[in-house]
């Protein structure tokens, strides 16, 4: 399960079942910088966007608009 939002509820709902859950990030966490809280700097720059592409069912390549640290995608929202 990642830490973003939809990991850490399931990781927290789960936690009293007894079952063995592990928390894996794809990456670190965010450096302490002034574009963590830019929005400009995230959305239209692409700052922390990684540099990969993905394909649709045409074979198009796209960038997924994934984030990979610690809190996932929803670090940012």
């Amino acid at each position: 399960i990642g830490s973003g939002i939809g990991g850490s509820t399931i990781a927290a709902g789960l936690a009293g079942s007894g079952a063995d859950i592990l928390i894996l990030e794809a990456g670190g966490h965010l450096p302490d910088r002034p574009e963590n809280r830019d929005p400009r700097a995230i959305f239209q720059k692409g700052f922390f966007r990684p540099d990969e592409s993905w394909y649709d069912a045409e074979g198009k390549a796209f960038n997924p608009g994934n984030y990979y640290n610690v809190g996932g995608n929803s670090k940012f929202y």
